[in-house]
């Protein structure tokens, strides 16, 4: 009998650890997809990216954020545009919705 207990709350803390997992990247997905909505851009590409991001990026971000590589179609100047997005902030990571930072890729700072 202690086996089977033992067992099913392994099991239990492994669906659980998926679930939250799971929440994570769709809240993540959908942060993303309000982002270029609010600005009016199509994504054509998201890769999400924990590695490959700028150096400024990469020791200031923390576990609970994610960081995409998009490409996007910019409508207003009808051109596509590449970026680095960081969604959350450095304590709450994405489940906070209005923690968006854009660093674009080829482009001179304004």
């Amino acid at each position: 009998m202690h086996k089977s207990a033992l067992f099913m709350a392994l099991l239990i803390a492994l669906l659980l650890v998926g679930y939250f997992g799971y929440r994570h990247y769709v809240k993540a997905r959908a942060l993303l997809q309000a982002w270029a909505d609010a600005n009016g851009y199509k994504i054509l590409h998201a890769r999400r990216s924990n590695l490959l991001m700028p150096l400024g990026m990469y020791f200031s971000t923390s576990k609970y954020q994610v960081v995409y590589h998009v490409a996007v179609f910019d409508a207003s100047i009808r051109r596509i545009r590449s970026a680095w997005v960081r969604l959350g902030t450095y304590w709450t990571g994405a489940m906070d919705g209005d923690a968006v930072e854009v660093k674009w890729e080829h482009e001179d700072p304004a």
